[in-house]
């Protein structure tokens, strides 16, 4: 007793004062004997303590009250003590139940012998009336306290766990729960089955209303979804024709659960079996009502939105299955849970399936092919192509199921675009046609069926068609010879032949044994083969991911492969020589014909003598009338550009000779194209045909104001950025050649029109400054040879950087990329899986070229660098120029010739470290010194 002060310690007056001194000291009314020191027997203790009470006499101190009640009527007065209260006064062990209360006086006390003195160990009607009489229930008027007898409680819980209201409980609409009868506003209420207190009565009665109010809260929602519109997903629908089914299967069970009102049955269950025997039940339904977002806890307004989204009305399944495989659930309901599953992606499936071309029907086909030869209207069908192109080359914003394996989720977005353009490029493909056997994406889970696929062999029947019930016809010779009798062979039958005889409700009575069939084929177990849901899920869609890669192959095939037919205008290859040779400027002839009608490397701004003198400002221009060297013309000489395009003086030049003139370039270029006899050269030469009318010249209108309006200037190195090539794309190569790689390839072209501008205004450079008589500069040898300076290095300058983006930025990048586009072959991969990877491929070429001619956004600076060397070079030439014309004098040039080459020696040292700088951080040559 350390830590506690004896009671005389406690007794203080200090003490005394704190405790109430109206009450009674509450002193020990027993104590505990020592035992002896001597050694025990406990046996021959019991038996000597059992002796004695069957030798002592009755104690005959009741009152007359209980011996007159325990006695018989006929009994005289000295034996009114019956056995009852003589084995309780003698405490007779062994022979009857040892509690004593006034409810032993009932006949229907238990009188069996208990081994036991503890009330709780005895039987429930005991320890229920120990209860009361212990916890004495006060009367509160707000609580309705219901007194049931076992049999009736049961009878009544029968039909609440079937979803229907009994005399004990009613269904509540607004709270979506069964609440116990008639009880009245603000009062509380409790079942109190006999011989059960308050807890184990709720506790017993609790699973029976979580089953009837899930089933019915099951229903409530199956009727919301039927009330939706018949147009929406069929996920929806088969969702809800799933749940109707299991509601409908476990209404079907429950009902013959056990009680059962037969009076010819023998089967006899203690509430214990019963109980036990509905906890199965109460798990599916739990899961089910989890799953649905319809849990118990869960109030009707904080339900969850049901998502019409088939996406994620599957992914919510898989998980909830998933999940419940983890934890090794029992088998029931992990076999309902796939059997939703099943059902409810079904259809998704075929879907995507479809979107895709596998498994495409001749339904579909005749369907689609109706379609077209109904659409007369030629313009429709350009607009349909136009926004059908236009859809492709967006990125698609498809989400799929969390159980698509990642390969199927980088794939399936490029198989949907691939199976548009292969319709478009190449309709009767073979892989469109739909010749190849392929099985019905679907759940399959049986060992044997797991194993058939892992060899290959997948379903090819619908498991709707295989679940259901058989239904055995037989044909006879009179239907043979009267096939408008068939729809009557149904009641040729023999009487049970039939699987289904229920002619109420076939469709629920097949649905009901598809889902028991299902459930007892379902294994208990996933195979060693696929050992969880997600590797089962790479199974049941590895065909979809295989024709998905085989669709983008062929169509990859498709762009890769000459061929000598009609389709070889969709040769990627060509296509790319025509624009490397025309928008990259890399085809000679065509490079010579351009310059021919842009520019001009003569010493002399005359306009006279052209290379094409047919031209209609040719025509227009008197034949006497010749520019002189006069200082009455106002506007500078445009060195590097053709005279024929400042006839009008504006710029930019617009009119029927320009367009005119420029449509013969691209005519005239294809004149030298060699065209060769072999079947190799037949599918370059059909392209290069077309390329009359894919190819041509555009004038655009560039942003005007402050600081941008230099293209309006024809003395700016920027007065040729009006003009643009255009190239017309098949509809079925958009996907290779978008409108962003064209706009890539334009700027190319733009940057090499200012190059080719530069090359030839130091050619009319060097012609001014050819004559060793009369030298520019007679006067000023300084200046003469500052001039023949910044000559040399600026040629030397323009042609490297001219060599560079012709060798190394152009064909540097070009060559590798056209060595990579071989079709794919027998054990050869190739380069690109498809076509998008391709078109990426593409766009990556051009961003490479752009930044090796420091064209890119990120180089804007060193790339103003190199724009403004440029420029300087041609102001010089243009300062050259009116020296040469005599419009300026000696002194008037010789400062602006120094300036101008102090600042090109300045721009060309920072271009070089820039560049330098920028070469030693990304490891690519983009310095043109």
């Amino acid at each position: 007793m350390d830590g506690y002060a004896p009671l005389d310690e406690l007794s203080s007056q200090d003490d005394l004062q704190l405790l109430p001194m109206d009450l009674p000291p509450l002193p020990p009314r027993f104590i505990v004997p020592p035992l002896t020191d001597k050694p025990q027997n406990p046996i021959m203790d019991t038996v000597k303590q059992e002796i004695e009470a069957y030798k002592r006499q009755p104690l005959h101190y009741l009152p007359k009250e209980l011996s007159l009640l325990a006695a018989q009527p006929s009994s005289p007065p000295h034996l009114t003590f019956s056995t009852l209260w003589l084995d309780a006064l003698t405490r007779n062990f062994g022979l009857r139940n040892k509690a004593l209360s006034w409810d032993r006086l009932r006949p229907s006390y238990p009188s069996h012998a208990s081994s036991t003195g503890f009330l709780s160990e005895q039987d429930s009607l005991v320890f229920a009336a120990a209860r009361y009489h212990v916890n004495l229930r006060l009367r509160d008027l707000s609580v309705n306290v219901v007194y049931v007898t076992q049999n009736n409680l049961l009878n009544a819980l029968k039909m609440t766990v079937l979803g229907t209201s009994s005399v004990y409980h009613t269904w509540d609409p607004s709270s979506e729960r069964f609440v116990q009868a008639c009880l009245g506003d603000n009062q509380k209420g409790f079942l109190l089955v006999d011989g059960k207190d308050e807890v184990i009565s709720q506790s017993i009665i609790s699973r029976f209303l979580t089953i009837g109010n899930l089933l019915r809260r099951l229903e409530v929602l199956l009727d919301t979804l039927r009330a939706r519109s018949a147009k929406e997903d069929p996920t929806v629908h088969a969702y809800a024709h799933a749940l109707s089914t299991i509601v409908t299967f476990l209404r079907q069970a429950l009902s013959r659960c056990p009680p059962v009102n037969d009076p010819l049955s023998t089967q006899s269950h203690t509430l214990s079996a019963i109980w036990m025997h509905y906890e199965i039940y109460e798990e599916i339904l739990v899961s089910l009502g989890d799953m649905c977002g319809r849990g118990e806890t869960t109030l009707p307004e904080t339900y969850p939105p049901f998502h019409l989204s088939p996406v994620v009305l599957v992914s919510t399944i898989y998980s909830h299955l998933e999940r419940h495989i983890e934890r090794q659930s029992p088998h029931t309901i992990l076999a309902i849970l796939a059997y939703v599953l099943t059902h409810v992606s079904h259809e998704y499936l075929q879907e995507v399936s479809r979107s895709v071309g596998y498994g495409t029907d001749s339904l579909k086909k005749a369907s689609r092919d109706t379609g077209q030869s109904l659409n007369h209207h030629e313009e429709d069908e350009e607009n349909e192509e136009d926004e059908e192109s236009q859809d492709i080359h967006e990125p698609s914003s498809d989400t799929f199921p969390d159980f698509f394996p990642p390969a199927l989720l980088d794939i399936l977005p490029v198989a949907r675009k691939s199976l548009v353009l292969l319709e478009k490029a190449q309709p009767d493909h073979p892989i469109l046609q739909g010749t190849m056997t392929q099985g019905v994406i679907q759940w399959f889970w049986t060992e044997s069926a797991i194993e058939s696929a892992w060899e290959g062999h997948y379903p090819n029947s619908n498991f709707a068609s295989a679940s259901a019930p058989p239904v055995i016809t037989t044909r006879t010779a009179e239907d043979e010879e009267h096939p408008e009798f068939l729809i009557f062979q149904l009641f040729n039958q023999e009487p049970g032949t039939i699987a289904n005889p229920s002619s109420a409700a076939p469709e629920a009575e097949a649905a009901t044994h598809s889902l028991r069939t299902f459930i007892d084929e379902f294994p208990a177990a996933l195979p060693p083969i696929t050992p969880t849901l997600s590797h089962l899920a790479s199974l049941v869609l590895a065909p979809l991911v295989q024709h998905a890669s085989t669709l983008s192959s062929a169509l990859l095939t498709l762009f890769l492969t000459p061929s000598t037919t009609k389709r070889d205008t969709l040769n990627f290859q060509t296509h790319l020589s025509l624009l490397r040779s025309y928008l990259l400027v890399a085809a000679p002839p065509f490079k010579s014909r351009l310059a021919a009608a842009l520019l001009s490397d003569k010493e002399d701004c005359d306009s006279e003598q052209t290379s094409h003198g047919m031209t209609i400002s040719s025509l227009r221009r008197s034949g006497s009338k010749k520019r002189g060297h006069g200082k009455g013309e106002r506007q500078p000489w445009a060195v590097g550009l053709a005279p024929s395009l400042l006839e009008r003086e504006t710029w930019p030049p617009v009119g029927a000779d320009l367009s005119f003139f420029l449509r013969t370039v691209i005519v005239d270029s294809f004149e030298n194209v060699a065209r060769d006899a072999d079947e190799a050269k037949i599918s370059r030469s059909r392209v290069l045909e077309e390329a009359e009318y894919r190819l041509g010249f555009a004038i655009r209108d560039l942003p005007t104001g402050p600081g941008r309006d230099k293209w309006l200037n024809p003395l700016a190195i920027e007065a040729l950025d009006f003009l643009y090539m255009d190239y017309k794309v098949p509809s079925a190569m958009e996907v290779l050649i978008t409108h962003d790689i064209l706009s890539k390839y334009q700027r190319m072209f733009a940057f090499i029109l200012r190059l080719m501008r530069v090359e030839h205004a130091l050619g009319s450079l060097f012609r001014m400054t050819r004559s060793l008589h009369n030298p520019l500069f007679p006067t000023l040898a300084t200046s003469r040879k500052r001039l023949l300076h910044f000559r040399f290095v600026a040629q030397s300058f323009v042609s490297s950087l001219s060599a560079y983006v012709s060798d190394t930025a152009i064909a540097g990048n070009f060559d590798p990329f056209l060595a990579c586009l071989s079709p794919p072959k027998d054990g050869h991969e190739a380069a690109f899986s498809d076509v998008f990877a391709l078109a990426r491929g593409h766009s990556k070429l051009l961003d490479d070229m752009l930044s090796a001619c420091l064209l890119r956004s990120g180089q804007r600076a060193v790339g103003e660098l190199l724009r403004s060397a440029l420029e300087l070079i041609l102001e010089f030439t243009i300062v050259v120029g009116e020296l040469y014309r005599a419009r300026m004098e000696e002194y008037q040039a010789a400062p602006l010739l120094e300036d101008i080459s102090k600042k090109f020696f300045e721009k060309m040292a920072k271009l070089v470290r820039n560049c330098c700088l920028a070469s030693a951080r990304c490891d690519v040559l983009i310095c043109p010194c």
